[in-house]
């Protein structure tokens, strides 16, 4: 038999058994040259590139191919190639590539692969090819969203498992993405009634844990490819990783009292995160400078607080000199104060954006929110920028908070501080609220047992209508940190090892992680900055901290208003990207939403990223909260690497 080519001969059909007598096995060259019929196309070696063509050829063709590879010990069949298929080759192999994690460059088309069918499994092969063909279109895709067939037969094992594929965020060949648009960014103040005034959460059907596990996770082709669970933490702890192609894995957690209940928020904590990496939902067109867009229908990066000029050129920033005339790729957000469209660069509405475009700012998932609507998205993607922003003003004036009593009628409260406690450390509240008047809360672990290695303090901050919410958000954050701290300084790399953290008490510019900033607060040495946001003042009842909260919510839109006009009183704006990808919106009626406020704190990592120039209420509001004596002057901020986990 003749070794095959992209485009060499027609392969020999003994590579294949099962299939019927009139559908014929054709080699890539016999594919592209076909204008009608029904076949299989095999790829023994075949590249990225060619895996493109061949979607191309068989979309703008009456054709009907079904194309079968291998890689190594798999061999892969399908999906069906044929006009209005709802995926092809190219994003069925480039998700099944980023899937497999950030050492395959599969954003390369030149990316060659190869392998051969087991002999033994040729028959089996074949009836599977066989059995996509005989699928009608109407029943191949009875909805889009779900998907095409694939299999997948791992020659070693004589095994094979099937899967749906559908080309999450696009698809350049079978589904580009639209382009973003003036009219695709507006959120509607349409009305949000809720049935329960205490909860802020709109009721949906399609999102019990076995609708998102069915929709979402395949641990070939994504998007969510791996679901764990870990006993070894305060709560049922599950983690929903992503495909992204990255070798950092990156996904939601979900941390609840069951297990079931735990992977249903990691899972919405990884549609979270993959939708607001990079624009999966719409892609950008506008790339312009701010001077060419002007004030009216761009935001200012100016107001969106500077890196330190200091770092400009450091290894570990990513960042540009920004100036009017840069130009940078912009997406349309709403801004929700003066109800019109407005621009905001690319890379401050998406964390991860690939390519080599210039940012003026690093970027966090800072204000990124999952809602059941628009609204919904963005109310609580605004609770999380409050949340940062409260957090980093009191860290960075180094001011003093009063003590919030735990609630004693809060059981899950009440445990998390038991836990802590098993373990040695003290549990403290903080009242961290600020202009934004929504309930901010701090919560402080320190250690106060006699063991001179133990990590001295974790911090961790919650914000929420609820100042109950908060509290609770807050406690369960900081005390799962002191659970795993153990876990996180024994681990292969060590990222909590004392001879990894010392340095970064001279050297903070080497705080390049989210381990270093928790690792480095965690110091003996750095406890005197943790200590001067502790008063001394006594614990102060939640109701009597916050009087009057929380005020019951008839219509959750009616709530996402009149924060946006008290934050207008204070001068600030508040704009919301929309992130959805289509199918997660379509069939689950999900919707994700970058929140931003210019002129609040965002969170960064990385201290040669922190961005504190330029944002005169980091002076400011401190004293008009009572914190400071005067405003503050900037040389008077106390810049440290923040410990936020």
């Amino acid at each position: 038999m003749t070794v095959p080519t992209a485009h060499g001969p027609k392969k020999s059909p003994s590579v294949l058994a099962g299939l019927a007598p009139h559908v014929p096995v054709l080699d890539a060259a016999a594919a592209l040259a076909s204008t009608g019929g029904t076949a299989v196309v095999l790829l023994e070696q075949w590249t990225l590139g060619l895996a493109e063509e061949l979607s191309r050829h068989a979309l703008s063709h009456p054709v009907v191919h079904v194309p079968v590879r291998s890689d190594g010990a798999l061999t892969i069949v399908g999906p069906v190639l044929r006009s209005g298929a709802a995926a092809c080759l190219s994003c069925t192999e480039y998700q099944r590539l980023a899937t497999a994690g950030g050492r395959v460059p599969w954003r390369r088309p030149t990316l060659a692969l190869a392998g051969l069918p087991s002999p033994a499994l040729a028959e089996a092969i074949g009836a599977l090819a066989m059995e996509l063909l005989a699928e009608e279109p109407s029943a191949a895709e009875p909805e889009p969203d779900l998907g095409s067939t694939v299999w997948i037969v791992h020659n070693g094992r004589a095994t094979w498992s099937g899967h749906r594929v559908r080309p999450v965020g696009g698809c350049v060949v079978c589904h580009p993405l639209p382009p973003d648009t003036e009219q695709t960014a507006a959120i509607p103040a349409a009305a949000r009634p809720l049935p329960d005034p205490t909860v802020l959460r709109g009721a949906n059907p399609r999102t019990d844990r076995a609708d998102l596990r069915a929709f979402l996770h395949d641990e070939r082709f994504g998007p969510v490819r791996r679901l764990s669970r870990s006993e070894h933490s305060v709560f049922s702890l599950c983690s929903a990783y992503v495909t992204d192609g990255r070798v950092v894995q990156d996904g939601g957690y979900g941390r609840s009292t069951d297990f079931e209940r735990s992977e249903r928020v990691a899972l919405f904590e990884g549609v979270e995160r993959l939708s607001g990496m990079s624009p999966i939902g719409r892609r950008t067109v506008l790339r312009a400078s701010f001077a060419t867009l002007g004030a009216e229908r761009a935001v200012d990066p100016a107001r969106l607080g500077l890196p330190d000029p200091a770092y400009h050129g450091h290894p570990a920033s990513r960042t540009v000199p920004y100036t009017p005339e840069l130009e940078l790729a912009w997406v349309h957000g709403w801004s929700l104060t003066h109800g019109r469209t407005i621009a905001v660069p690319e890379h401050v509405a998406y964390w991860d954006v690939p390519g080599a475009g210039p940012r003026v700012v690093y970027e966090s998932s800072n204000g990124c929110a999952l809602g059941n609507s628009p609204q919904e998205a963005a109310l609580y993607g605004l609770f999380e920028a409050a949340e940062r922003d409260a957090f980093l003003m009191a860290w960075y004036a180094a001011t003093p908070l009063r003590r919030v009593a735990v609630p004693d009628d809060d059981l899950e409260a009440v445990q998390l501080v038991d836990r802590a406690a098993l373990l040695r450390y003290e549990v403290i509240l903080l009242d961290a609220t600020n202009d934004f008047a929504i309930p901010a809360v701090l919560a402080v672990c320190r250690y106060r047992g006699d063991d001179p290695a133990a990590p001295r303090a974790f911090l961790a901050a919650g914000a929420h209508h609820d100042p109950r919410t908060a509290i609770r958000s807050a406690l369960a954050e900081v005390v799962v940190n002191v659970h795993e701290s153990a876990q996180r300084a024994l681990a292969p790399e060590r990222p909590r090892a004392l001879e990894h953290l010392r340095p970064m008490l001279e050297q903070p510019e080497l705080v390049v992680s989210l381990d270093d900033h928790v690792g480095l607060g965690s110091l003996p040495e750095t406890q005197g900055r943790v200590d001067v946001l502790v008063s001394d003042s006594p614990e102060l009842d939640w109701r009597a901290a916050w009087p009057g909260a929380p005020k019951p919510v008839a219509d959750l839109t009616e709530l996402l208003t009149e924060t946006v006009r008290r934050l207008a009183g204070e001068g600030l704006e508040v704009i919301a990207v929309l992130q959805d990808e289509r199918g997660v919106r379509d069939r689950l009626g999900l919707h994700c939403a970058k929140v931003i406020v210019p002129g609040s704190l965002p969170m960064t990592f990385g201290h040669v990223n922190h961005r504190t120039r330029g944002l005169p209420r980091l002076l400011e509001v401190p004293h008009r909260l009572g914190r400071t004596e005067r405003a503050l002057h900037y040389e008077e901020l106390t810049i440290h690497p923040h410990p936020f986990p």
